[in-house]
């Protein structure tokens, strides 16, 4: 009768073996896939933005909080307020393609909140907040990066600074809400490359004579030949030679041209007897009265500006051109405050006598440019 009731209670024992008491169910987190964290900086010592994005197995539901605990070394965590977070979720599983929304951060029931304590960040979904339904890319945003003003508690103003020493960091995610991973992160002792170039300064000048903008070889010359009271000579495009200046600069300034002439305001001086002249004193054309000088045409005026000076009515083959004085002193002509990449100016020449002009084949004078770049 003893022996049977044993091998009745050995029997129980087996049962209760295999139910699983020794060998309890143990329920384990989720492990994250896709699991990623772009950071602004990795060199060591610097403050940092963290983005970190996961596909979420569990999601994240009301009443459950994520932890995000930074590995030894990292800083500034503490200081981390609400305002230094976001939190979103993606409109598919696909981190790299999802389009994400906003959930609102505050300290309400219906909104998450977060918040960082030594090396912990803790994320909490509010009782009312909107939960991140599983199988979605989650994505956290962590400092200045975090600029979402759901809620009104955004931008973020603080950030966590790295490790001061070269080594493998680590973020391990976990808590309740039902998923766990880790990410690692490289630490250097440098993440910049600076890259250094110069640019040599270039500019380049050249001035045509003829009826067209086309090169001609020196030396340079506008004959205006045999001068009438009855008329105007002026540069027209098909007897009377206009002068042509060009130029190219990459001067962050620009460049200016001036112009000097060798008599001043005595203009066309004869040679023979230099107490005659045409004068070079300014003003506008008329048949008749003796004056002489140049002016800038408007048409055709590329790159260039005139300079105050010159800002005068021109045009070619016109008998009524507005000339400024001539000067042997520099004046400025044509100014750029840019580079040029393409500078092109036509210059007209302009003379008429009077009726009592000295009678010689020799007057002259001589016309001076100079480019000068601002660099």
């Amino acid at each position: 009768m003893i022996k049977k009731i044993f091998s009745s209670v050995v029997m129980v024992a087996l049962v209760i073996m295999t139910s699983g008491i020794l060998n309890p169910t143990t329920t384990m987190a989720a492990s994250i896939t896709t699991l990623t964290d772009t950071m602004t900086h990795l060199d060591i010592s610097t403050a940092s933005d963290h983005e970190i994005k996961f596909v979420t197995q569990a999601g994240m539901a009301v009443s459950t909080n994520m932890t995000l605990v930074f590995s030894a070394g990292f800083t500034g965590i503490g200081s981390m307020a609400v305002g230094d977070f976001d939190v979103a979720e993606g409109s598919t599983t696909s981190c790299a393609t999802s389009t994400f929304t906003e959930r609102s951060m505050g300290a309400s029931t219906n909104q998450f909140t977060a918040s960082g304590s030594s090396q912990t960040v803790t994320i909490t979904a509010g009782s009312s907040a909107t939960p991140i339904t599983a199988g979605r890319c989650m994505r956290i945003r962590m400092g200045l990066n975090a600029t979402d003003t759901t809620g009104s508690t955004g931008p973020g103003t603080h950030q966590i600074t790295n490790p001061s020493s070269v080594s493998t960091g680590t973020i391990t995610i976990g808590g309740t809400f039902g998923d766990s991973g880790i990410i690692s992160i490289p630490l250097m002792d440098s993440d910049a490359v600076n890259i250094t170039a110069s640019v040599n300064g270039s500019v380049t000048f050249d001035l045509n004579v003829g009826y067209t903008n086309a090169s001609v070889g020196q030396p340079y010359s506008v004959p205006l030949g045999v001068l009438s009271s009855g008329s105007v000579k002026v540069s027209n495009n098909s007897n009377v030679n206009s002068i042509w200046a060009n130029a190219t600069s990459n001067s962050a300034g620009g460049m200016n041209v001036s112009v000097r002439n060798v008599n001043g305001t005595d203009g066309l001086v004869s040679a023979s007897k230099n107490t005659d002249k045409i004068q070079a004193g300014g003003g506008t054309l008329s048949a008749g009265t003796a004056l002489y000088g140049i002016c800038v045409n408007t048409t055709g005026l590329v790159g260039w500006t005139k300079s105050a000076t010159y800002t005068t009515t021109c045009a070619a083959n016109s008998a009524t051109n507005t000339v400024p004085a001539l000067s042997s002193t520099a004046t400025d002509i044509l100014t750029s405050t840019a580079p040029l990449a393409t500078g092109t100016a036509e210059i007209i020449v302009n003379a008429t006598i009077s009726t009592v002009t000295p009678a010689h084949t020799d007057y002259a004078d001589t016309l001076t440019f100079i480019a000068t770049g601002s660099f």
